[in-house]
């Protein structure tokens, strides 16, 4: 029974919206011209992605942890993927990107409701001096007849003034020129602008938008939410890079560009480090070099003059000896010379110059291992400063393990100092021991062997110096990028935006809620009964017709328009009475309402006409002593009548009883108004009056006041069989609903019905309740009315 009833109030719901379908069409129809337009202007949007796989190195594991950070072999480098996705979103790499691509000026084609961009295929070509100031952000018009001169106009209200090396632009209104015709080629000289335009296509005449964009305005667009930088899986470091764009081509270019920019700025940061070993052998190499000539000048000349080229074996054997101390030595002064250096770079932190140890010749693990960190970090660190502050956590984080790594750099290094220079005084005590066996040999050759020292030493640094530099410069030329372009942007030429199914989908329902919405908050507000179901199921009175509405001049509608709806409805209730009660009974009659004007006379009236029509004998006695009315549709007088009779100046009710044109029906009048009708229509003269019409009479039908503005009405309760509480479409309102219960409940009434009256003919409609046999006479169609009245008038 639950599901029944929700199934009942479902259909009742969709009958009641139902009703107003012309609105809710008119608005679908709205919304649907409103979301093709939507469309049309609507300029679309394409997407554009690469596949990307960024640097993945994982740290090898540290020979002496002292900065805390340890081992990184076997843990997944999620983070590390993370800030490369945030690098590629980084407006440093976005604005080298743009840098090296021609996107300062866009080009439109004017269209009929959006213009369109073109990109590259342009019949004219616009270069814009950003040394200059600049006005962007506005469309320029630029038409031209033939391929000498164009003409340009500012078609915005609005313009960005964009000022170099001013990061604030301003807002400038639209500029007026009073000499706006130039020549292709040649520089547009503006105050707030300086451009020029080169025709490239063939066309004779034409004309073209052109917007200027300046770089930071770019980088704004392209690192914002329409590139999207997503890592393809957890277990990879692969990365799908996407850009929505207005020109796929224009996308696709920029993704290229950008992902060729990240990997020349990762092998520029790899670059760098043999970049600065290679520059540190070179400061080294020049000195040497210098001084490798000077000795080898010296020594060619002592032996010319000495005519000495050789030397003793006992000189070979010293000089041989002190060679490979001397070579120990320098290259002991050598790391010394390295080691403060590096402690002057920590000192400073100018971690980007630092040389790797092992690419000076320094094979110390714990050293090597250490700068090589530090240099890691400090990467990171300058990663994470492309897309974040010096505040935030990671960088914070990045920061102090740099701290701590340049405190124990500089604890190494001092060791490694102490270590050198002991290892320097200990050789030169040997040389110096060495040296004092000099002095048994001849002064020449004691002087060619010092020559010849001090070459070999300077050769032997040089060639060490040498054998380095070439290391370094290999290492620099077979350097690669970590990261790689796994697949190239390609142009989509499918619009993702907008989508036109989906905006004629949400017209539809926008323009079927709109109206339900309106329809929705009028019946919240509306205190009328306009529902007949909803009539039905809150009045505990059974509701014995529905009337139609009355679209005639007349109320005697029953006794003047048979064929009506309305004759129609007073015959079902005609019908439906006799059902209820024996047919052949007399029957006293009481109609009523709440307020005037919910048609109780009205309904009166052609009840008794209809039980007249039926060949009963019917009387209609109008007690509404306040608003007399049923003698002046009857065409009857009303100086007689009820009133005369309760007030005695009348002896016989036959006296003031009028017979009316029709057969069967007489009507008793409400007579002259009383000063005291309601203490009349309580006298017992009335009751005996009804009840002596009903012996003369087979129908008695009362019409009382309105029960809810006359007291006197309730006294008459007990004179009738029958009793008909009379409601109004949209006129009644709802209150009056608990009013009718309220009586019923109260006063036990028996026989105690409702009548629905002044029904629309669409509620009629909707509600099931129209007569097809008894329909309206046709109506004249418009045409004929307006011509029809016109020969009318013309006849007259």
């Amino acid at each position: 029974m639950e599901t029944k009833s929700e199934n009942i109030n479902l259909k009742a719901l969709v009958v009641k919206y139902l009703r107003y379908w012309p609105f809710l069409v008119i608005s679908v129809m709205i919304a649907v011209v409103l979301a093709h337009f939507n469309t049309k202007m609507t300029e679309p949007l394409y997407k554009v992605d690469a596949k990307f796989m960024v640097r993945d190195e994982q740290r090898s594991s540290m020979v002496l942890d002292l900065t805390g950070m340890g081992s990184q072999a076997g843990r997944s480098m999620g983070p590390n993927v993370i800030n490369e996705t945030f690098v590629l979103r980084s407006r440093p790499l976005a604005y080298e990107t743009l840098l090296s691509l021609d996107f300062d000026v866009e080009y439109y084609e004017v269209g009929t409701f959006v213009n369109k961009e073109v990109y590259k295929r342009t019949p004219i070509i616009a270069e814009v001096d950003w040394t200059k100031p600049q006005v962007t952000g506005g469309d320029i018009m630029v038409r031209w007849a033939n391929d000498k001169e164009f003409t340009i106009e500012f078609l915005d209200e609005e313009y960005k003034y964009v000022v170099p090396d001013e990061e604030d632009s301003e807002i400038m209104e639209q500029p007026i020129l009073k000499e706006n015709t130039f020549n292709f080629g040649e520089w547009v000289e503006l105050p707030f602008s300086r451009f020029k335009v080169d025709k490239v296509g063939f066309e004779s005449e034409g004309e073209m938008i052109l917007r200027f964009k300046d770089v930071a305005s770019l980088v704004g667009r392209f690192t914002g939410e329409d590139l999207q930088v997503t890592q393809v899986d957890e277990m990879a470091s692969v990365v799908d890079i996407a850009l929505i764009t207005n020109h796929p081509k224009k996308g696709k270019d920029y993704l290229n560009r950008l992902m060729e920019k990240f990997l020349e700025q990762e092998l520029e940061q790899k670059n760098r480090i043999a970049g600065n070993t290679v520059a540190f052998i070179d400061s080294q190499i020049s000195g040497v070099a210098d001084s490798l000539s000077r000795v080898e000048s010296q020594m060619g000349q002592y032996r010319s003059a000495n005519r000495t080229y050789d030397m003793t074996q006992e000189g070979g054997a010293l000089f041989g000896q002190l060679s490979e101390l001397e070579q120990n030595v320098a290259r002991e002064r050598f790391k010394r010379d390295y080691y403060k250096r590096l402690e002057t770079y920590l000192v400073r932190e100018e971690y980007d110059e630092i040389v790797v140890p092992s690419g000076a010749g320094i094979e110390d693990p714990i050293l090597n291992s250490l700068i090589e960190n530090l240099i890691t970090l400090q990467t990171e660190k300058s990663r994470l400063l492309a897309t974040q502050t010096e505040a935030s956590p990671a960088v914070r984080e990045v920061t102090r393990k740099i701290r701590d790594l340049n405190s124990s750099l500089k604890e190494v290094l001092r060791n490694v100092d102490n270590n050198a220079e002991m290892l320097i005084r200990d050789l030169d005590a040997r040389i110096a021991k060495i040296e004092g066996s000099f002095s048994r040999l001849p002064e020449t050759e004691q002087n060619l062997l010092k020559m010849k020292r001090e070459f070999t030493l300077n050769e032997g640094i040089y060639n060490f110096l040498l054998q380095r530099r070439a290391e370094a410069a290999i290492s620099k030329a077979s350097n690669t990028a970590s990261s790689k372009i796994i697949e190239m942007a390609v142009p989509n030429n499918i619009a993702i935006a907008p989508k036109p199914m989906q905006n004629y989908l949400v017209g539809v329902l926008l323009g079927l809620l709109f109206p339900i919405a309106l329809i929705t908050v009028k019946d919240f507000f509306n205190n009328k009964i306009n529902d007949i179901r909803e009539l039905e199921k809150q009045l505990h009175l059974p509701v014995m017709a529905r009337i139609g509405n009355n679209k005639r001049n007349t109320n005697l509608v029953v006794l003047k328009e048979s064929r009506e709806p309305v004759t129609e409805a007073f015959r079902s209730l005609r019908s439906n009475i006799t059902y209820a009660f024996s047919k052949d009974k007399q029957m006293t009659i009481m109609l009523t309402s709440s307020i005037s004007g919910e048609g109780k006379t009205f309904c009166a009236m052609n009840l008794a006409s209809v039980y007249s029509l039926s060949g009963k004998k019917t009387i209609l006695v109008g007690c509404d002593l306040r608003k007399p009315k049923i003698f002046a549709d009857f065409g009857l007088n009303n100086k007689r009548g009820l009133s005369t009779y309760l007030s005695e100046q009348a002896n016989k009710v036959e006296d003031v009883i009028q017979p009316t044109k029709f057969k069967n029906l007489d009507i008793l009048t409400a007579g002259p108004i009383p000063p005291n009708p309601s203490e009349l229509i309580s006298d017992d003269r009335f009751s005996d009056m009804v009840n002596d019409l009903k012996t003369k009479y087979d129908v008695v039908i009362l019409d009382t006041p309105p029960i809810g503005l006359a007291s006197e009405t309730l006294e008459l309760l007990k004179l009738v069989d029958l009793t008909f509480y009379v409601l109004r479409y949209n006129y009644s309102q709802k209150v009056f609903i608990e009013h009718a219960n309220a009586l019923k409940a109260r006063k036990n009434i028996k026989n105690f019905y409702a009548i629905f009256n002044g029904i629309s003919e669409k509620e009629m409609q909707y509600g099931g309740y129209g007569y097809g046999y008894y329909a309206e006479p046709e109506k004249p169609g418009l045409f004929k009315r307006v011509f029809g009245g016109m020969r009318k008038n013309a006849a007259i």
